[in-house]
Protein backbone atom coordinates (compact mmCIF):
# COMPACT_ATOMS: atom_id res chain seq x y z
CA UNK A 1 0.00 0.00 0.00
CA UNK A 2 1.58 3.57 -0.86
CA UNK A 3 0.08 6.39 1.14
CA UNK A 4 0.66 9.86 1.15
CA UNK A 5 0.62 11.97 4.44
CA UNK A 6 0.24 16.01 4.67
CA UNK A 7 0.59 17.05 7.86
CA UNK A 8 2.65 20.11 10.01
CA UNK A 9 3.50 17.34 12.77
CA UNK A 10 5.91 15.13 10.69
CA UNK A 11 8.17 18.97 9.97
CA UNK A 12 10.05 17.98 13.17
CA UNK A 13 11.88 14.61 12.75
CA UNK A 14 11.09 13.59 16.60
CA UNK A 15 7.63 12.94 15.86
CA UNK A 16 8.08 10.37 12.94
CA UNK A 17 7.82 7.22 15.49
CA UNK A 18 4.18 6.13 13.66
CA UNK A 19 5.51 7.02 10.14
CA UNK A 20 8.28 4.50 10.81
CA UNK A 21 6.13 2.04 12.72
CA UNK A 22 3.94 1.92 9.12
CA UNK A 23 7.04 1.91 6.95
CA UNK A 24 7.86 -1.40 8.96
CA UNK A 25 4.65 -2.70 8.20
CA UNK A 26 5.06 -2.70 4.80
CA UNK A 27 3.70 0.67 3.94
CA UNK A 28 5.20 2.91 1.54
CA UNK A 29 4.80 6.52 2.65
CA UNK A 30 5.37 10.03 1.05
CA UNK A 31 4.84 12.53 3.78
CA UNK A 32 4.24 16.49 2.53
CA UNK A 33 5.07 19.20 5.48
CA UNK A 34 5.17 22.77 5.63
CA UNK A 35 8.88 23.54 4.36
CA UNK A 36 11.93 21.58 5.61
CA UNK A 37 14.27 19.45 3.97
CA UNK A 38 13.58 16.99 1.24
CA UNK A 39 14.83 13.28 1.91
CA UNK A 40 14.00 10.24 3.71
CA UNK A 41 14.12 8.87 7.20
CA UNK A 42 13.85 5.49 7.32
CA UNK A 43 12.05 4.63 3.83
CA UNK A 44 9.96 7.59 4.78
CA UNK A 45 10.14 10.24 1.74
CA UNK A 46 9.83 13.66 3.20
CA UNK A 47 8.78 16.25 0.45
CA UNK A 48 8.63 19.87 1.98
CA UNK A 49 5.65 21.97 0.30
CA UNK A 50 6.35 25.70 0.49
CA UNK A 51 3.89 27.14 3.11
CA UNK A 52 3.16 30.68 4.72
CA UNK A 53 2.23 31.07 8.62
CA UNK A 54 3.32 28.93 11.27
CA UNK A 55 3.50 25.27 12.17
CA UNK A 56 2.88 26.17 15.59
CA UNK A 57 -0.39 28.12 15.15
CA UNK A 58 -1.41 24.75 12.21
CA UNK A 59 -4.73 27.04 11.40
CA UNK A 60 -2.63 30.27 10.32
CA UNK A 61 -0.73 27.27 7.66
CA UNK A 62 -1.55 28.20 3.61
CA UNK A 63 -0.32 25.36 1.97
CA UNK A 64 0.97 25.99 -1.87
CA UNK A 65 -1.81 24.08 -3.68
CA UNK A 66 0.07 22.72 -7.16
CA UNK A 67 3.37 21.74 -4.77
CA UNK A 68 0.85 19.25 -3.20
CA UNK A 69 -0.77 18.17 -6.29
CA UNK A 70 2.97 17.77 -8.12
CA UNK A 71 4.01 15.56 -4.93
CA UNK A 72 0.73 13.29 -5.15
CA UNK A 73 1.09 13.03 -9.02
CA UNK A 74 4.73 11.61 -8.71
CA UNK A 75 4.52 9.34 -5.56
CA UNK A 76 1.11 7.61 -7.16
CA UNK A 77 -0.64 6.73 -3.74
CA UNK A 78 -3.60 4.22 -2.88
CA UNK A 79 -4.32 6.75 -0.58
CA UNK A 80 -3.78 10.45 1.02
CA UNK A 81 -3.92 10.66 4.64
CA UNK A 82 -4.44 14.51 5.42
CA UNK A 83 -3.91 15.53 9.43
CA UNK A 84 -4.58 19.00 9.20
CA UNK A 85 -7.87 19.99 10.91
CA UNK A 86 -11.27 20.08 8.40
CA UNK A 87 -12.01 23.72 8.56
CA UNK A 88 -8.15 24.52 7.18
CA UNK A 89 -6.42 26.07 3.93
CA UNK A 90 -4.20 22.99 4.32
CA UNK A 91 -7.14 20.11 4.32
CA UNK A 92 -9.08 21.77 1.79
CA UNK A 93 -6.32 22.40 -0.98
CA UNK A 94 -5.01 18.40 -0.09
CA UNK A 95 -8.74 17.33 -0.16
CA UNK A 96 -9.31 19.16 -3.65
CA UNK A 97 -6.14 17.98 -5.01
CA UNK A 98 -6.90 13.95 -4.31
CA UNK A 99 -10.30 14.90 -5.85
CA UNK A 100 -9.03 16.25 -9.04
CA UNK A 101 -6.18 13.13 -9.18
CA UNK A 102 -9.07 10.66 -8.11
CA UNK A 103 -7.28 9.60 -4.97
CA UNK A 104 -9.34 8.62 -2.01
CA UNK A 105 -8.71 10.34 0.86
CA UNK A 106 -8.75 10.10 4.88
CA UNK A 107 -9.23 13.27 6.94
CA UNK A 108 -7.78 13.36 10.90
CA UNK A 109 -9.37 15.71 13.65
CA UNK A 110 -9.07 16.45 17.22
CA UNK A 111 -11.67 18.69 17.64
CA UNK A 112 -13.33 17.76 20.17
CA UNK A 113 -16.05 20.91 20.60
CA UNK A 114 -18.20 22.07 18.07
CA UNK A 115 -16.65 25.58 17.18
CA UNK A 116 -17.81 28.55 14.65
CA UNK A 117 -15.52 28.58 11.59
CA UNK A 118 -16.99 31.43 9.77
CA UNK A 119 -17.85 31.40 6.19
CA UNK A 120 -14.94 30.72 4.48
CA UNK A 121 -13.91 27.88 7.17
CA UNK A 122 -17.63 26.14 7.16
CA UNK A 123 -17.42 25.61 3.36
CA UNK A 124 -14.27 24.32 3.37
CA UNK A 125 -14.95 21.40 6.16
CA UNK A 126 -18.20 20.64 4.61
CA UNK A 127 -16.52 19.80 1.37
CA UNK A 128 -13.27 18.06 2.80
CA UNK A 129 -15.89 15.45 4.96
CA UNK A 130 -18.60 14.97 2.86
CA UNK A 131 -15.65 13.62 -0.09
CA UNK A 132 -13.49 11.96 2.58
CA UNK A 133 -13.23 7.97 2.19
CA UNK A 134 -13.00 7.69 6.29
CA UNK A 135 -12.96 10.14 8.88
CA UNK A 136 -10.71 9.77 12.19
CA UNK A 137 -11.02 11.28 15.31
CA UNK A 138 -8.38 11.30 17.66
CA UNK A 139 -10.85 10.28 20.08
CA UNK A 140 -14.22 9.23 20.47
CA UNK A 141 -15.55 12.48 20.91
CA UNK A 142 -13.89 13.98 18.33
CA UNK A 143 -14.81 11.01 15.83
CA UNK A 144 -18.55 11.62 16.49
CA UNK A 145 -18.32 14.97 15.77
CA UNK A 146 -16.80 14.15 12.42
CA UNK A 147 -19.62 11.36 12.14
CA UNK A 148 -22.50 14.30 12.67
CA UNK A 149 -20.55 16.23 10.51
CA UNK A 150 -21.15 14.06 7.26
CA UNK A 151 -23.26 10.98 8.11
CA UNK A 152 -22.72 8.90 4.90
CA UNK A 153 -18.95 8.42 5.60
CA UNK A 154 -17.31 6.05 8.03
CA UNK A 155 -15.82 7.10 11.06
CA UNK A 156 -13.53 5.96 13.46
CA UNK A 157 -11.09 7.09 16.55
CA UNK A 158 -7.44 6.29 16.38
CA UNK A 159 -4.12 8.06 18.18
CA UNK A 160 -2.68 10.39 16.29
CA UNK A 161 0.75 9.29 17.23
CA UNK A 162 2.12 6.84 19.96
CA UNK A 163 3.68 6.80 23.26
CA UNK A 164 7.21 6.04 24.48
CA UNK A 165 7.79 3.38 27.50
CA UNK A 166 10.52 2.94 28.98
CA UNK A 167 12.38 -0.39 28.25
CA UNK A 168 12.43 -0.97 32.10
CA UNK A 169 9.77 -1.73 33.86
CA UNK A 170 9.63 0.35 37.06
CA UNK A 171 7.35 -1.61 38.93
CA UNK A 172 9.71 -4.98 38.44
CA UNK A 173 11.31 -4.51 41.52
CA UNK A 174 9.49 -5.78 44.31
CA UNK A 175 7.25 -3.09 46.52
CA UNK A 176 9.01 -1.73 49.76
CA UNK A 177 8.40 -3.14 53.16
CA UNK A 178 5.57 -1.99 55.25
CA UNK A 179 2.88 0.73 54.34
CA UNK A 180 4.44 3.93 53.14
CA UNK A 181 2.11 7.18 52.12
CA UNK A 182 0.12 6.80 49.20
CA UNK A 183 2.24 9.03 47.29
CA UNK A 184 0.07 11.29 44.72
CA UNK A 185 0.94 13.58 41.92
CA UNK A 186 -1.22 16.38 39.54
CA UNK A 187 0.62 18.11 36.37
CA UNK A 188 -1.12 20.38 34.72
CA UNK A 189 -1.39 24.28 34.50
CA UNK A 190 -3.24 25.66 37.61
CA UNK A 191 -6.91 26.82 35.95
CA UNK A 192 -10.23 26.16 37.43
CA UNK A 193 -11.36 23.66 34.14
CA UNK A 194 -8.18 21.21 35.90
CA UNK A 195 -9.68 20.56 38.42
CA UNK A 196 -7.13 21.54 41.48
CA UNK A 197 -9.57 22.16 43.84
CA UNK A 198 -11.71 19.39 43.64
CA UNK A 199 -8.12 17.39 44.22
CA UNK A 200 -7.48 19.39 47.29
CA UNK A 201 -11.13 19.14 49.01
CA UNK A 202 -10.88 15.27 48.23
CA UNK A 203 -7.81 15.03 49.98
CA UNK A 204 -8.78 16.86 52.95
CA UNK A 205 -10.91 13.90 53.15
CA UNK A 206 -8.66 11.16 53.47
CA UNK A 207 -7.37 8.74 56.24
CA UNK A 208 -3.99 8.02 56.70
CA UNK A 209 -0.90 8.70 55.24
CA UNK A 210 -0.42 10.71 51.77
CA UNK A 211 1.40 13.08 50.02
CA UNK A 212 0.32 15.16 46.94
CA UNK A 213 3.23 16.62 44.48
CA UNK A 214 1.53 19.09 42.38
CA UNK A 215 4.08 20.31 38.98
CA UNK A 216 2.44 23.20 37.12
CA UNK A 217 1.72 27.27 37.40
CA UNK A 218 -1.14 29.41 36.83
CA UNK A 219 -2.98 31.54 38.08
CA UNK A 220 -4.88 29.45 40.60
CA UNK A 221 -1.45 28.71 42.20
CA UNK A 222 -2.23 31.68 45.11
CA UNK A 223 -5.72 30.59 45.77
CA UNK A 224 -5.23 26.23 45.97
CA UNK A 225 -2.05 27.36 48.11
CA UNK A 226 -4.62 29.11 50.47
CA UNK A 227 -7.21 26.46 49.91
CA UNK A 228 -4.46 23.93 50.80
CA UNK A 229 -3.40 26.25 54.12
CA UNK A 230 -7.20 26.87 55.34
CA UNK A 231 -8.17 22.67 54.89
CA UNK A 232 -4.63 21.93 56.80
CA UNK A 233 -3.08 20.47 53.95
CA UNK A 234 0.12 22.73 53.59
CA UNK A 235 2.64 20.04 55.18
CA UNK A 236 1.52 17.13 52.93
CA UNK A 237 1.99 19.27 49.46
CA UNK A 238 5.05 19.74 47.44
CA UNK A 239 3.80 22.95 44.90
CA UNK A 240 7.11 22.32 42.51
CA UNK A 241 6.53 24.71 39.93
CA UNK A 242 6.34 23.97 36.16
CA UNK A 243 8.63 21.13 35.04
CA UNK A 244 9.41 20.66 31.00
CA UNK A 245 7.43 17.23 29.73
CA UNK A 246 11.13 16.05 29.11
CA UNK A 247 11.99 16.22 32.47
CA UNK A 248 9.12 14.90 34.62
CA UNK A 249 10.85 11.62 34.87
CA UNK A 250 12.11 13.03 38.07
CA UNK A 251 8.68 13.34 39.04
CA UNK A 252 7.33 9.23 37.91
CA UNK A 253 9.56 7.87 40.59
CA UNK A 254 8.44 10.01 43.30
CA UNK A 255 4.70 9.22 42.98
CA UNK A 256 2.88 6.15 42.92
CA UNK A 257 -0.50 7.49 41.14
CA UNK A 258 -1.64 10.40 39.16
CA UNK A 259 -4.44 12.40 39.58
CA UNK A 260 -6.37 13.81 36.73
CA UNK A 261 -9.16 15.53 38.12
CA UNK A 262 -10.42 17.52 34.60
CA UNK A 263 -13.65 19.43 34.25
CA UNK A 264 -15.29 20.21 30.89
CA UNK A 265 -16.65 23.10 30.32
CA UNK A 266 -18.35 24.86 27.19
CA UNK A 267 -15.40 25.65 25.85
CA UNK A 268 -12.69 23.51 27.16
CA UNK A 269 -12.75 19.99 27.02
CA UNK A 270 -9.61 17.22 28.05
CA UNK A 271 -9.42 16.04 24.06
CA UNK A 272 -6.13 13.72 25.39
CA UNK A 273 -4.03 13.42 27.73
CA UNK A 274 0.41 12.90 26.56
CA UNK A 275 1.39 12.97 30.37
CA UNK A 276 -1.19 10.74 31.71
CA UNK A 277 -0.21 8.13 29.07
CA UNK A 278 3.34 8.98 29.88
CA UNK A 279 2.48 7.92 33.88
CA UNK A 280 0.56 4.88 32.64
CA UNK A 281 3.92 3.85 30.73
CA UNK A 282 5.79 3.88 33.82
CA UNK A 283 3.09 1.87 35.99
CA UNK A 284 1.63 4.72 37.71
CA UNK A 285 -2.08 4.28 38.76
CA UNK A 286 -4.41 6.79 37.28
CA UNK A 287 -7.12 8.04 38.80
CA UNK A 288 -9.30 10.33 36.15
CA UNK A 289 -12.55 11.94 35.58
CA UNK A 290 -15.29 11.44 33.11
CA UNK A 291 -14.12 14.52 31.16
CA UNK A 292 -13.21 14.57 27.71
CA UNK A 293 -11.08 11.83 26.55
CA UNK A 294 -9.62 10.50 29.89
CA UNK A 295 -12.15 7.62 30.41
CA UNK A 296 -11.55 6.20 27.05
CA UNK A 297 -7.20 6.43 27.88
CA UNK A 298 -7.50 4.49 31.21
CA UNK A 299 -10.25 1.59 29.99
CA UNK A 300 -9.91 -0.57 32.87
CA UNK A 301 -6.73 0.12 34.12
CA UNK A 302 -7.74 3.30 35.99
CA UNK A 303 -10.55 4.63 37.96
CA UNK A 304 -12.73 7.32 37.60
CA UNK A 305 -14.40 9.47 39.68
CA UNK A 306 -17.41 11.47 38.85
CA UNK A 307 -17.32 14.17 41.71
CA UNK A 308 -15.17 15.31 44.41
CA UNK A 309 -16.84 12.30 46.70
CA UNK A 310 -16.21 10.18 44.44
CA UNK A 311 -12.52 10.81 44.18
CA UNK A 312 -12.55 11.11 47.86
CA UNK A 313 -13.38 7.54 47.89
CA UNK A 314 -11.41 6.28 45.46
CA UNK A 315 -8.19 7.51 46.90
CA UNK A 316 -8.95 6.12 50.36
CA UNK A 317 -9.46 2.68 49.11
CA UNK A 318 -6.02 2.89 47.05
CA UNK A 319 -4.88 4.56 50.61
CA UNK A 320 -5.84 1.03 52.47
CA UNK A 321 -4.77 -0.85 49.36
CA UNK A 322 -1.22 -0.32 48.59
CA UNK A 323 -1.16 -3.38 46.30
CA UNK A 324 -4.27 -2.30 44.53
CA UNK A 325 -2.07 0.78 43.62
CA UNK A 326 0.56 -1.52 42.36
CA UNK A 327 -1.82 -3.65 40.35
CA UNK A 328 -3.53 -0.63 38.30
CA UNK A 329 -0.09 0.72 37.64
CA UNK A 330 0.86 -2.71 36.26
CA UNK A 331 -2.72 -2.38 34.06
CA UNK A 332 -2.10 0.83 33.22
CA UNK A 333 1.70 0.18 31.66
CA UNK A 334 0.66 -2.66 29.85
CA UNK A 335 -2.72 -1.21 28.11
CA UNK A 336 -0.05 1.85 27.22
CA UNK A 337 2.30 -1.23 25.44
CA UNK A 338 -0.85 -2.60 23.87
CA UNK A 339 -2.68 -0.12 22.92
CA UNK A 340 -0.45 3.62 22.59
CA UNK A 341 2.78 3.11 21.64
CA UNK A 342 3.73 3.81 17.77
CA UNK A 343 3.65 0.18 16.61
CA UNK A 344 0.56 -0.64 18.23
CA UNK A 345 -1.35 3.02 16.56
CA UNK A 346 0.59 2.08 13.39
CA UNK A 347 -0.91 -1.09 12.91
CA UNK A 348 -3.95 0.23 13.91
CA UNK A 349 -4.03 2.89 11.39
CA UNK A 350 -2.66 0.35 8.58
CA UNK A 351 -5.39 -1.98 9.50
CA UNK A 352 -8.09 0.85 8.93
CA UNK A 353 -6.46 1.75 5.71
CA UNK A 354 -7.01 -1.15 4.11
CA UNK A 355 -10.83 -1.33 5.66
CA UNK A 356 -11.34 1.78 3.64
CA UNK A 357 -9.81 0.82 0.70
CA UNK A 358 -10.47 -3.04 0.31
CA UNK A 359 -14.46 -2.53 -0.27
CA UNK A 360 -13.65 0.40 -3.12
CA UNK A 361 -10.99 -0.56 -5.23
CA UNK A 362 -10.21 -3.85 -3.85
CA UNK A 363 -6.33 -3.13 -4.02
CA UNK A 364 -3.83 -2.09 -1.63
Amino acid sequence: MRVAIVSHLYADHQHRGKLRALAGLGAGLAVSTPGGVAGLDGSVRIIPVPATGSAADPGSLRWNGRAIRRALSDFHPNLLHIEEEPGTQGAATAAAAARKLGIPYTVFSWESLPRRLGFFGSRRYAATVKHAAALIGGNQIAATLLRNSAPGVRATALPQAGTLVPSEDPLAAPPPAGRPALRLGFVGRLVPERGGEMLLRACAQLFGAWTLSVVGTGPEQQPLEELAERLGLASRIRWLGGIPRADLDLLWGQIDCLVVPSIDTPSWVERWSPVLLDAMARGIAPVVTPAGALPELIGDAGVVAKDTEGLAEALQILLAEPERVRALGQKARQRVLNEFVDAAVAKRTLDFWKQVLTPATGRQ
